[in-house]
């Protein structure tokens, strides 16, 4: 009889202190859902940093143009150094505000082109940091005018960001997002230098924050722009178009993409690939660092202008030159600056361990100057509904 009035009493306690003690209300809390870094002019305090709150009352509408306000608000501060930037926003934020929510950060391209190199200290140090975070760099702008676009399609700007840059990966494949820890890793590494996704604001104008963006059938909105090469921490050269998805697709970033051939003035085809895979070699030959890379693609050919027999082996080719020509360019590119972004240096330490410790200190002059050689396998599953194109007369 003890034992059971004892564990009823147990029971009771339980009920009593069960529960979440430190509960709070949505409105109680500043919930930080984006973080942007700029350059300050006042080198006495070098970060200008805008945080994006969730305003409650303005999700409550169910949109952005609601009658309780916009569903974010920006804060800016300037500050000697990260960490004091969030404890002094307290100054101008009305709520205890947390990143626990945190889900991008942007930073601007001048700050960008200084160094990056122990700008991600405090997110990794911190008990409660997370480092899964996309990392994004504002070209031709700052991250604070980023952030102040009122989108037409996601309710909020940072998820604009997210969706566009995804549906780019997922459709295109110009970028890849990174995580803030695979920076950390990348500007830590002998072996592959950084590389980092570009965001600026497409049809830029007055109104783009503010809620009138939404009236016009044409709005200022986000798109991806370019992949940022970097050297050392420093921002030192954009890469657009073609050449950005080349490093997409030696790293097998890519999961599906158009690519199209020239066949004569005015003429293309168009292959829609849908799977690929590379792999990097690298070997020492005559005490001299040599890069192989193979590339598979498999896709199917979705348009095309050209008179040519598609059935022919030798159109298809003529299709994995232009393939392999592209991705050259931009290898000789990134030797040019010196900055191995597709992470040979990495392949060539788990190949030939003994020259990487002797060599690794000059890899950027060694990458500069070593041989490439490229092969790629375009395999056509499938040319629609016809073979051949129809011709007008």
């Amino acid at each position: 009889m003890k034992t059971y009035l004892s564990l009823l009493w147990i029971a009771a306690i339980c009920l009593c202190v069960s529960g979440c003690s430190n509960y709070r209300e949505l409105n109680q809390i500043g919930v930080i859902i984006g973080l942007g870094i700029d350059e300050n002019e006042n080198l006495e305090q070098p970060y200008k940093v805008t945080y994006q709150i969730i305003n409650p009352s303005g999700l409550s509408q169910g949109s952005s143009s609601g009658g309780q306000g916009l569903p974010v608000i920006n804060y800016t501060v300037t500050a000697k150094t990260l960490v004091e930037a969030l404890k002094k926003a307290s100054i101008v934020i009305p709520r205890e505000h947390i990143t626990s929510h945190l889900s991008l950060i942007i930073i601007g391209e001048k700050l960008a082109r200084n160094d990056l190199s122990l700008l991600f200290d405090a997110l990794d140090r911190g008990k409660q940091a997370r480092t899964s975070i996309p990392v994004f760099i504002a070209r031709d702008g700052t991250a604070e005018k980023l952030l102040g676009v009122i989108e037409p399609f996601e309710v909020t700007p940072v998820k604009s960001i997210l969706s566009t840059s995804q549906n780019n990966q997922k459709m295109y494949g110009i970028v890849s997002n990174v995580q803030a820890y695979e920076v950390i890793s990348m500007l830590l590494s002998e072996g592959k230098d950084l590389s980092l996704p570009g965001i600026s604001i497409n049809k830029p104008s007055e109104k783009a924050e503010e809620a009138g963006n939404l009236e016009n059938t044409s709005p200022s909105a986000m798109q991806v722009k370019g992949l940022a090469m970097f050297r050392k921490g420093k921002l030192v050269r954009w890469l657009d178009g073609d050449e950005a998805r080349s490093v997409q697709l030696v790293t097998s970033e890519v999961k599906s993409t158009a690519l199209v051939f020239p066949c004569s003035i005015n003429e293309n085809i168009t292959v829609t690939a849908t799977g690929i895979k590379s792999q990097m070699k690298t070997a020492i030959r005559h005490r001299q660092p040599f890069i192989h890379t193979d590339l598979n693609v498999m896709g199917e050919i979705t348009e095309t202008t050209c008179q040519k027999d598609l059935s022919n082996h030798k159109v298809l080719k003529e299709l994995e030159k232009e393939v392999q020509k592209e991705i050259t360019k931009t290898i000789r590119i990134a030797q040019k600056e010196k900055t191995d972004i597709f992470g040979f240096g990495d392949s060539l330490s788990r190949t030939n361990p003994s020259y990487w410790r002797q060599h690794k200190q000059n890899w950027e002059n060694l990458f500069s100057s070593a041989k490439i050689s490229m092969n790629v396998n375009v395999s056509i599953v499938n040319t629609g509904m016809r073979t051949n194109p129809y011709e007008v007369n």
